[in-house]
């Protein structure tokens, strides 16, 4: 499996440049090397959670090298399908480089899953598990790209307050375009949140009876689902948007990387890595 490991990490970082260097210049040459290697880590990425979850028997999720693997493939998933609405092709390389580092951690980390929850081999675990971390982490990958959306937004409204256009400039979507790619993101990653949340009560009464058991993490997660909630509630409401909700997502971007780290030092039902 290191030659999937290779190729992930060489294609994805072959991304990351081309991606940057784009934002200023474009070279068709290395538009192409990197579109090829982008799609080399893309399979590679795919073939290894399919290995992972077969020679596992459950789904890939669990972890501190599963979850930063399955982030950064829900992250790729992302960015592409807001490619695929929008040619936002600058918005890589606000993505990619999060993607090289969660796939980095993910080559670093320690494969072994001795301190994962138990009782998930059970059938109804089987299904409630991996329906709680499997929503929750695409909704951080929805999260991740608004944040990157959010950037972008905050970088071209400068260019344009300032009246300096770099190349920069040119190369970024509209303020529209950035607005729109964080708001659908926000919403979509907010009903993914919530679908997870409430796979992981059911998941904790199955498992011990109860609903809620009160840990830091939990709480954690619940905070950023009302803060996730305010501001859909306001930009749909209020018709708050613009450089305050770019600010607001990339805030939240924060509190997510947080819940991220909580995961392996907050509470024991969580703790994968």
């Amino acid at each position: 499996m290191k030659i999937l490991w290779t190729m992930m990490l060489v294609g994805y970082a072959l991304g990351v440049a081309q991606s940057i260097f784009s934002l200023t210049t474009d070279k068709r040459w290395l538009r192409e090397i990197a579109f090829y290697g982008l799609l080399a880590a893309f399979t590679s990425h795919t073939v290894w959670l399919v290995w992972q979850g077969l020679s596992a028997k459950r789904c890939p999720i669990v972890g501190t090298q599963e979850m930063c693997a399955f982030l950064a493939f829900s992250l790729v998933l992302c960015y592409f399908i807001a490619y695929r609405w929008y040619r936002a092709n600058a918005l890589k390389a606000f993505i990619l480089p999060i993607v090289f580092v969660l796939i980095t951690i993910a080559a670093l980390a320690n494969s072994s899953t001795s301190n994962q929850p138990q009782d998930i081999s059970q059938p109804l675990q089987k299904i409630l598990f991996p329906a709680h971390a499997g929503l929750i982490l695409l909704a951080y990958a929805a999260f991740f790209l608004s944040f990157g959306a959010g950037l972008m937004y905050i970088i071209q409204e400068r260019e344009l307050k300032q009246k300096r256009f770099g190349k920069i400039f040119y190369r970024l979507p509209s303020l529209e375009t950035c607005d729109a790619i964080s708001f659908k993101a926000i919403a979509a990653g907010f009903v993914l949140l919530t679908l997870g949340i409430a796979a992981g009560i059911a998941w904790s009464r199955a498992r011990d009876g109860v609903f809620w058991h009160g840990q830091p993490l939990e709480i954690f997660v619940v905070i950023i689902w009302v803060i996730y909630l305010l501001m859909l509630q306001s930009r749909i409401n209020a018709g708050w948007g613009g450089r305050t909700a770019a600010l607001a997502s990339i805030i939240s971007f924060m509190l997510v990387i947080g819940s991220l780290i909580g995961v392996r030092y907050l509470g024991t039902l969580h703790v994968f890595g």
